[in-house]
């Protein structure tokens, strides 16, 4: 399962992410363990620089499609499958995607 999760997170950010992408991948993802519950899109856009000043994009959508399958769509954010949570805590996970490891 593990391998699996690797794949998706490099799928999604292997390619040469930002700093301030990273940021904001590690801050929605990070609420979303620690709220231990959905978080409303609305309660995620709040956090630091997830909303594009001056865009109507946000980078809240740029992970939510990046990944889709294992967070559910629409305006609630959800984990698929705790065990992507315990992926995302792991060992593993840290030494695999060390510019992620900070969740």
């Amino acid at each position: 399962m593990n391998s699996l999760y690797s794949t998706i997170i490099k799928a999604s950010f292997g390619h040469d992410i930002k700093e301030k992408e990273i940021k904001v991948v590690v801050s929605v993802i990070g609420a979303m363990i620690f709220a231990k519950k959905p978080l409303d899109n609305n309660v995620l856009i709040m956090l630091l620089e997830v909303k594009i000043l001056g865009l109507d994009t946000d980078r809240l959508g740029l992970i939510q499609k990046g990944l889709v399958s294992v967070i559910s769509p629409g305006p609630v954010l959800c984990f698929h499958h705790w065990s992507f949570e315990d992926f995302l805590l792991s060992l593993s996970f840290s030494q695999q995607h060390p510019k992620l490891s900070t969740i």
